[in-house]
């Protein structure tokens, strides 16, 4: 039971929401545009960052949202891989309802929520994703 442990179940747990969105951003790239900048003399690295990085960012924000609003409330995890010595504010919400102190707890989700929204929001904002809907 560690800190460790609770990331290391946390990424096992939910890579796949990372993997899939960004999978599929990568398959919608044609692969003339690849051959393209092989045959202008791009280097391996340069093609990877100058057309794959920039046609594939839509998916690692749709994947970045998925995890972030996935983690934000995460509580099993961290109980049941931490042994109950980790916080996160999802263990901290229960806890608080668990001691019948509602007017905290709905304050720490409201304040939750908001966070959690706001990196949303502040995803949204940097990368168009409209086009990956």
């Amino acid at each position: 039971f560690s800190d460790f442990a609770v990331v290391l179940g946390m990424v096992h747990l939910y890579i796949i929401f990372m993997i899939a969105p960004i999978f599929n951003s990568l398959m919608r790239i044609e692969r003339s545009l690849i051959t393209a900048a092989e045959d202008l003399g791009a280097s391996g690295f340069q093609i990877f960052k100058e057309v794959i990085l920039p046609l594939s960012a839509p998916g690692i924000a749709i994947g970045s949202i998925f995890i972030v609003t996935l983690i934000m409330g995460e509580f099993v995890t961290v109980r049941l891989m931490g042994g109950g010595q980790s916080a996160s504010v999802g263990k901290l919400i229960q806890t608080q309802i668990g001691s019948l102190q509602y007017p905290l707890a709905a304050a720490n989700a409201m304040v939750l929520l908001a966070v959690t929204m706001l990196i949303i929001i502040s995803i949204l904002r940097v990368l168009d994703i409209r086009k990956e809907l």
